[in-house]
């Protein structure tokens, strides 16, 4: 039945495919679209076209609002930060009317952040549609930054660079849903099962993360659970609905409610 419950919950637009629409307006950094299913925080970029085969990515885009009330939501533009070569030129296009936005492009590959082997095994095979991005990998990329600890940027940056869109984070009997670019939450599903033992940072088959000799990420993290619910507590400070999961999960007096910006 665990099982089951996770397949159901987990489908549907989060790994669905990629979404294309024009832009219609434009003010400064930011572009107004049309477009149904959306979430706040959900990453892709604009895509400009030259003619029927040449066309280029030339900024990065973010949902920060939606009104399902008119069907539209803004985006939050930015620079593409996607390839980064220096020893080639790159264009200096301003987004406009008429050029396209692709959002949830990477929704197809996902990274899973969890406590044991027992409840990766779970997971992943109880989630449909995704193609897993083994923990091992982004354990070497921790080490060559020098981070036991995971910080938000070195999960942006490493599923930037490997084209991963979500990030799933097994913790307080939840499975988080994230946009791995932004750390946006963008779904919660309850799991019956209950993690009896947990490995720090996460469960990877790689015995040492290499430390750097100083800054952030360089210590051991020492308790797995506590960690990532303040990091995603941190980077959806203004979400309402976590706040009231983890009021209910959690006590009034919980250290982790500091850190969300609601208004009782």
């Amino acid at each position: 039945m665990r099982i089951w419950l996770i397949t159901l919950i987990s489908c549907g637009v989060l790994s669905a495919s990629p979404i294309s629409t024009p832009l219609l307006d434009i003010d400064h950094d930011r572009a107004t679209i049309t477009a149904n299913d959306l979430k706040e925080g959900m990453s892709g970029f604009i895509l400009r076209k030259f003619d029927a085969t040449h066309s280029t990515i030339i900024a990065n885009a973010r949902v920060e609002q939606t009104n399902p009330a008119n069907g539209r939501a803004i985006l939050r533009l930015s620079p593409y930060d996607g390839i980064r070569q220096n020893s080639l030129p790159s264009g200096n296009w301003a987004p406009k009317p008429a050029d396209t936005a692709v959002l949830a492009y990477d929704y197809e590959r996902a990274l899973l952040i969890a406590p044991n082997d027992d409840s990766y095994d779970s997971i992943t095979k109880s989630i449909s549609g995704i193609e897993w991005v083994h923990p091992d990998n982004y354990t070497a990329y921790l080490s060559n930054e020098g981070h036991p600890t995971p910080l938000v940027e070195d999960f942006s940056d490493y599923c930037t660079a490997n084209s991963v869109g979500l990030l799933y984070i097994q913790s307080a009997q939840t499975l988080f849903t994230l946009d791995c670019k932004t750390f946006a939450l963008l779904q919660t599903t309850p799991s019956l099962q209950k993690v009896e033992k947990s490995v720090t940072p996460f469960y990877t088959r790689v015995p040492t993360i290499r430390a750097a000799w100083w800054g952030k990420g360089s210590s051991r993290l020492e308790s797995y659970e506590p960690y990532y619910l303040e990091q995603i507590a941190l980077k959806n400070s203004h979400n309402k609905e976590l706040y009231e999961l983890y009021k209910a999960k959690f006590s009034d007096k919980s250290a982790l409610l500091r850190n969300f910006e609601i208004k009782e």
